[in-house]
Formats: C-alpha cells, sequence, structure tokens
C-alpha cells in the first residue's frame, strides 16, 4: 500500500518544479527588434513607451549643446533634436539592436516608415558625428557633409561625447562663482 501524499505536498512539488523553468518574458527584455511610435528624447535617443534605444553609429550633438556657425551661437543641438523628432513623424519606427552602450542600453539602427535611417540622416544633415566602430559606412555621410559644411561643419562645435563630459567652445564656458559675505 502506497502512503496517500497530501495535496498540500503536491502543489507545492509542483510550483517549484515550475520555478526551474525561465520565465518567458522578463519587465525590461532586451530585444532584436522594436517597433511602432516613438518620440525623440534627445537627437540620438528614441523612446518607445518605457523603453529606450540610442541610435548605434550616430553621435548627434545633444540638446541643450551649442555651436558656433558664422560666428554666432546656435542652439545646434536643439536643431539636432527636431531633426529627429520629424524623421518620427512618419511611423512605424524600426530599430534594430545591434549591441549595448556603457550604460546597458540599446543601441540599434532605425529607421522611419519611409525607410529613412535616422542615424544616417542625421549625419548626412551635419546634426551628429559618425563612429565607425560602429557603422564604418556611416564615415562617408560625415565626410561629405564635412566638406560641404553641412549643419555644424559650418563652424565651431564640440564632439558631443566630450561635450557630455564638460567640455565646451570657449563662448559657452560659465563661469561658476560662489556668493562671498564681505566681512
Amino acid at each position: 500500500m502506497v502512503p496517500a501524499i497530501p495535496h498540500r505536498l503536491i502543489t507545492l512539488g509542483f510550483t517549484l518544479m515550475l520555478g526551474c523553468f525561465p520565465v518567458a518574458s522578463q519587465a525590461d527584455p532586451d530585444f532584436d527588434t522594436l517597433s511602432g511610435p516613438a518620440r525623440a528624447v534627445d537627437a540620438d535617443t528614441l523612446e518607445f513607451g518605457f523603453k529606450r534605444v540610442d541610435l548605434w553609429g550616430a553621435d548627434a550633438m545633444n540638446r541643450f549643446q551649442e555651436c558656433l556657425i558664422n560666428g554666432q551661437s546656435t542652439a545646434c543641438g536643439a536643431e539636432a533634436w527636431q531633426v529627429t523628432t520629424n524623421l518620427l513623424v512618419a511611423t512605424p519606427i524600426t530599430c534594430e539592436v545591434r549591441g549595448k552602450n556603457r550604460y546597458h542600453r540599446n543601441m540599434a539602427v532605425c529607421r522611419n516608415a519611409n525607410g529613412v535611417d535616422i542615424g544616417q540622416s542625421l549625419i548626412v544633415r551635419g546634426m551628429a558625428v559618425a563612429r565607425p566602430d560602429q557603422m564604418p559606412e556611416y564615415e562617408t555621410y560625415e565626410n561629405q557633409a564635412r566638406q560641404a559644411r553641412t549643419g555644424v561643419w559650418a563652424g565651431e562645435f564640440i564632439d558631443p561625447l566630450k561635450w557630455r563630459r564638460g567640455e565646451r567652445l570657449p563662448e559657452h564656458e560659465i563661469e561658476v562663482r560662489r556668493w562671498q559675505r564681505d566681512e
């Protein structure tokens, strides 16, 4: 005669067995392809709901970055953001993930519904620099923009990577003074 196993033990065993299988969906999954409407957080950062993706191979001027064009200070970062925003109107946006950046954010080549490569378009318009270690073919587009003096190539700017690290054109550096009490 086989002893009866209590119902609670069967349920517990079944629950533990299910726990051994990997979960099919996660709270913040990595993805190969992402598609749908997107908004521009920055010129090279797109947001699909709560998922963000950075453009692979294109490093755009940062949203608050300023440049000098014809001796005049311009909001080149805001201009780059506007270019991206305009490209996102043709939905759905489709992004193919190629890697991750140092912030563990997915990096992807993104195209709008018309097939326009957003990163390439920013580089062609002189609103982003190419990162040939990621996309060697973008270097050709950057050279064309540079030779034609398109966008930021018509003046002076700080590479977006250096700008994020705090480097500024002399005209855009700010002096921070601490308030001191007169004694």
